[in-house]
């Protein structure tokens, strides 16, 4: 049986080192695996381009686990072109680096090799208008592979309203429902939401009545993922509802309490994050959660837009939306809420008893 070396960008996987000894020109039979997510609001962009083989006579750990095997050197002719109704508008050639060395850094478990760390990045303003394809050649085997997407625009977040004049607070109970709203964007097919919870730290001191701030720090809680949203219209509104009680247990749990009472944590402001990408992540999802269930050892099909190849080539967007102040009435039930009550929360500093509930 042929043995398959996969990378896979979405779910990467490492080794920390290891040895080998194969000769690539032997029975192998090649196929590259592109992954590249562009997104409008970024300047650089970043593109992973690694190969897997087939094999009769070597296994895919002994594959996996040496750079030699799983990326291209110098070899590989890697591009970004951008289209228009099917016209060539630009080519970018891609720069080969080392991602460790500019910060982005691999996991360290797993069955691939983990030094070094090879991407491809280009640097341009992208057109969501226009479309690009990853475009990859080996020089020396003549194989081609590429893949193609659309770019996700910039949309609206209705609610809160980033562009009202008056200023808005956040407001909710744990009874209580807040309703997120935004535009659909053109382009995107599934979403995820989070919200940042900004927040300080302080120290209590008894004597004089006074606290002393002591850092200020913000948290994210995904509270909806994977929303699919492919048949929608492009600026359609789209309301997602964010219960009061799921919001007020992930605070429970994101801050255990502290036994020492005088260690207290200030509730400040949230703000929204909407991540969207294309359809293809859409169908790379679905064909994820279609597998979910299916017993280890069957084969399964893996979703990909890669002519010729393997992997992903799509589109996302990162949207980062205002901060909003809390009210004093969520920042007392944050404080005293039987859900949060004995996990360091203040209340309002207009609240008598300030810090502690009485």
């Amino acid at each position: 049986m042929k043995k398959l070396a996969y990378l896979f960008l979405l779910t990467p996987m490492l080794w920390n080192g290891c040895s080998t000894d194969f000769d690539l020109n032997a029975d192998f039979q090649e196929t590259p695996v592109i992954y590249a997510l562009f997104d409008a609001s970024e300047a650089t962009h970043y593109v992973r381009v690694n190969r897997a083989f087939l094999s009769d006579q070597t296994d895919a750990i002994t594959l996996a686990a040496d750079p030699e095997a799983i990326y291209y050197g110098e070899e590989l002719a890697a591009t970004v072109i951008e289209l228009s109704n099917g016209n060539v508008i630009n080519t970018f050639p891609l720069e080969r680096i080392d991602g460790d060395t500019i910060g982005i850094e691999k996991d360290t478990t797993g069955i691939f090799a983990s030094l070094p760390n090879i991407l491809y990045r280009f640097s341009a303003t992208l057109n969501p208008d226009h479309q690009y394809r990853v475009r990859v050649v080996n020089n020396e085997t003549g194989l081609e592979a590429f893949g193609t997407t659309e770019i996700i625009n910039d949309f609206k977040i209705t609610r809160p309203n980033d562009e009202a004049i008056f200023p808005q607070y956040f407001s909710l109970n744990p009874q209580g429902v807040y309703q997120f709203s935004f535009q659909h964007a053109a382009d995107a097919a599934t979403y995820d939401f989070i919200i940042r919870f900004h927040y300080r730290t302080a120290r209590y001191f008894q004597s004089g009545d006074s606290i002393q701030i002591t850092g200020a720090y913000d948290i994210d809680w995904k509270f909806e993922k994977e929303y699919y949203a492919i048949d929608r219209n492009t600026g359609e509104g789209i309301t997602i509802e964010v219960p009061g009680q799921s919001f007020y247990n992930w605070l429970a749990d994101a801050f255990p309490p502290d036994p020492d009472i005088y260690n207290i944590i200030l509730p400040d402001s949230i703000q929204f994050l909407v991540e969207a990408g294309g359809d293809e992540i859409y169908y790379y999802q679905l064909n994820n959660n279609a597998t979910l269930g299916i017993t280890e050892g069957q084969a399964t099909d893996v979703y990909t837009n890669v002519d010729n190849g393997l992997g992903l080539v799509s589109t996302r967007f990162h949207k980062i939306g205002g901060i909003y102040p809390l009210s004093i009435q969520t920042k007392d039930s944050i404080g005293c809420s039987t859900i949060t009550i004995g996990h360091n929360f203040a209340p309002d500093q207009s609240k008598f008893g300030f810090p502690f509930c009485l």
